[in-house]
Parts: C-alpha cells; sequence; structure tokens
C-alpha cells in the first residue's frame, strides 16, 4: 500500500491507494506493503515494515501498491505468486518494465489522469501523484476483476496463446505462457502447448525441447531467488 512521490518536498516512500481503487477491485486476502497505522483497510490480513512483506509467505487474493524504492523485488514477488494485482507507476520505457512487466503480467489497467494518493493520516493532498498509474494483474481472475471494476481509463491484455504477427517471441516468454496456461510444469504438457503457442519457432530449432527445458530452470532459479530475498 506504500508508493513513492516524485514531487519536490512531497517526496516519500509512504503513501496510500485512494480507498475507491481497492475497493472496485473486490475482496483482497492480504496486503502486504501496509502502513503501521491505516487508516482504512485494503484486505483481510496486513504485513507492515515490521514483518516485511518480502521475506513473509503470501497466500490468497493479494493487493500490493509497493514501496517504488525496492520495486523490482516486490513485482518479481507479485509475479511469483500470480494470484496478485499490483499499482505502480507506469513507467513502460524503463528496464523493469520491459524486462519484468511485460514478460510476467497478465494485464495491464492505464487510469486515465493522474492519481491522488492519501498521506498516512487518510488526509488528501492537493497535488496529484505527477505521474501516470497503472494496474498490473498477473493472472485471468485479477484481470477479469479489474474488467469488472469499470474504473476510468484502458485495460489490454498481454498473455493470449498466440504473439502478434511481425513478432519474434523469445523462448523465455514462450515458455512462461506455456507454464501459465498449462498451470505446471510437466514437460510432456509443456511441449504441447509450446508447439501451439509458437509452432513457427518450433520449427526452426530441432533442440527446442532443450531450449524448453533451459528456459524452466531459469525460471525456477529466478524463483528461489526471489524466495531467498
Amino acid at each position: 500500500m506504500n508508493t513513492l512521490f516524485e514531487i519536490g518536498p512531497n517526496r516519500k516512500d509512504e503513501w496510500l491507494t485512494p480507498p475507491y481503487i481497492v475497493k472496485s477491485l473486490g475482496e483482497f486476502d492480504l496486503d502486504p506493503c501496509s502502513p503501521i497505522n491505516r487508516p482504512w483497510t485494503t484486505a483481510k490480513n496486513h504485513y507492515t515494515e515490521l514483518d516485511n512483506g518480502l521475506t513473509k509467505s503470501w497466500f490468497g487474493r493479494v493487493w500490493c501498491n509497493p514501496p517504488y524504492s525496492d520495486l523490482e523485488r516486490w513485482l518479481k514477488k507479485c509475479s511469483y505468486h500470480q494470484n496478485c494485482i499490483a499499482l505502480t507507476f507506469a513507467r513502460v520505457d524503463t528496464r523493469l518494465f520491459q524486462h519484468n512487466v511485460f514478460v510476467n503480467a497478465y494485464s495491464l489497467f492505464f487510469f486515465k489522469g493522474r492519481l491522488q494518493f492519501y498521506h498516512v493520516d487518510g488526509t488528501k493532498p492537493k497535488v496529484n501523484a505527477g505521474a501516470p498509474s497503472v494496474l498490473i494483474s498477473f493472472n485471468e481472475e485479477n484481470a477479469e476483476a479489474i474488467d469488472i471494476a469499470k474504473l476510468n481509463g484502458t485495460h489490454i491484455p498481454l498473455f493470449s496463446n498466440v504473439f502478434v504477427v511481425g513478432t519474434t517471441p523469445t523462448w523465455i516468454s514462450i515458455v512462461k505462457i506455456a507454464v501459465r496456461r498449462n498451470g505446471n510444469e510437466d514437460l510432456k504438457a509443456l511441449y504441447e502447448m509450446v508447439e501451439r503457442i509458437a509452432p513457427d519457432k518450433v520449427q526452426k530449432n530441432q533442440h527446442w525441447k532443450a531450449k524448453v527445458r533451459q528456459q524452466i530452470q531459469r525460471i525456477r532459479k529466478s524463483n528461489e531467488e526471489i524466495c531467498l530475498n
């Protein structure tokens, strides 16, 4: 539930999401980034900085408005947990978005205009966030929740069983999509899914199954690093 403003004297690492946003998205089981003293609840359970939500186990449906000072690790944990919606600035040109968010997210919702986050005491500042904001869903259930919420903005799906014509998907993105669609890492099922997702890429590489196994190891290693951190 923490965010980082970048507007002059308002720069700090703890701001609250406008409550109507969280309420419109339905009930959450956990907010791992909650302030210690909060004017309203965002989930059934809350972790604060005293708990260090990065080191805790996440469960159920998660709402995550992370500290922007350590954004990459939080978003990696969101992608690992999957049953999650995160809120952050829409800096789509950054390495974080290009190599993490676009690869791991299920959909993106770009708010129209700039949000006004709240002070920790529940009061609203006179200025807005100073940058555009985006909701990131990490599975189909939460993408549907964003659709139902009818917030003011544009919702863009990222994951499908096909790639845009003219693009060259990477093996890691193909395997991540296959794992999501299949729901597990069973090799036989993953091979079949990869063949359906990217038949052209499979036909051009006689060692494509080895590529799939290699990417699975990369994904497992990344997930282990997230858990350790």
